[in-house]
């Protein structure tokens, strides 16, 4: 009787993030009964591609990720976001493994994490500068008496697919600097929600800062999810990032939705909210920045967006108020009214 042989070991040197994401994939190909060749029947990646990425070898493309998790069954949504985590841990990786903070101090904190749609608990990377990852300094900031500006966030990813019952649980926490912020202007939410640290803007700053990609003219920024302008990605979350300044290069849409804003109904938006749509595949999914409702009727919105195609455009818009749409009202954690009299 013949035996399939063992997953190849990880590399020792990934970072924590990396493993957790590549351990996950594994066990979910192992317990989808899945072998190398299956997956390059049912996906658009060759065998050895497959066989790389699931030993570490080469970096897993993120269109591979949601795949794999489509294949499966599994929560699309939140593998990209737990790909966007370790894309971030491998540039820019800590200085040992040791200084990592413990996996047991981040499940301590598991609830505090914000969750949306009942999905699977989410969180987001530090990115750039204005969010450097954990480093010698930032070891150990989940343990108690330390200093209230520190907290930990926590993702959690179940092991498996859908169609493996009772799987394993990986958790991973990572430390950074900083105290949450509220969103609508009224009192500061609880210690113990984990948001990351940004600056707060009004309404009126928001949209200001719309205007610095000379939206709707010759000078517009081009769409392209590869490039930057102004340390931000040109695709629709990272000119939404630029415009709330959130940290450079900007979340992706589901990383923006899951920690940087809260959902609303639609028709509560508000200048400077977002309708985003985080789910489905690279080529639908798109960020809008609420300008102004056309008429009382709500039944269409000015909004700026940085559209596929084209580039930053000014735009009526109905994105979002269709039922089943896949749209999200979204109200930025940082976004304050502007002040009266």
């Amino acid at each position: 009787m013949s035996r399939s042989r063992p997953p190849i070991p990880l590399p020792d040197a990934l970072p924590e993030a990396v493993r957790t994401l590549l351990t996950e994939l594994r066990d979910m190909k192992e317990g989808s009964g899945y072998d190398l060749r299956a997956l390059e029947r049912k996906t658009h990646a060759s065998r050895s591609s497959w066989g790389r990425w699931l030993s570490g070898e080469t970096w897993i493309p993120l269109d591979a990720v949601a795949s794999l998790a489509e294949l499966c069954g599994a929560d699309v949504r939140r593998l990209e976001i737990l790909w966007e985590i370790a894309d971030q841990a491998r540039r820019h990786p800590q200085p040992s493994r040791e200084e990592a903070v413990p996996v047991a101090d981040a499940v301590q904190v598991a609830d505090a994490v914000p969750v949306a749609d009942a999905a699977p608990l989410q969180d987001t990377a530090a990115q750039a500068d204005e969010m450097p990852a954990a480093g010698p300094e930032d070891a150990g900031s989940s343990k108690a008496g330390r200093s209230g500006g520190r907290r930990v966030l926590f993702l959690g990813a179940m092991v498996g697919c859908t169609v493996t019952a009772g799987a394993a649980g990986v958790a991973l926490g990572a430390a950074l600097h900083g105290t949450p912020v509220s969103g609508d202007g009224g009192g500061q939410p609880s210690p113990q929600t984990a948001r990351p640290q940004v600056k707060v803007i009004t309404r009126q700053e928001a949209l200001a800062r719309t205007r610095a990609w000379h939206p709707h003219s010759p000078q517009r920024v081009p769409y392209d999810q590869a490039a930057s302008h102004q340390g931000y990605r040109t695709d629709g979350s990272g000119y939404a990032s630029m415009v709330l300044g959130l940290p450079k290069p900007g979340p992706n849409s589901a990383l923006l939705q899951a920690s940087y804003c809260r959902y609303i109904q639609q028709s509560a938006l508000r200048p400077g909210d977002l309708v985003i749509k985080a789910s489905g595949s690279a080529g639908v999914r798109e960020v809008l920045i609420f300008e102004r409702w056309t008429s009382g009727k709500h039944t269409a919105y000015w909004a700026y967006q940085q559209r596929r195609g084209y580039g930053t455009d000014h735009l009526i818009s109905r994105e979002g108020l269709a039922p089943k749409s896949g749209h999200h009202g979204c109200r930025p954690y940082n976004l304050r009214d502007d002040q009266v009299g």
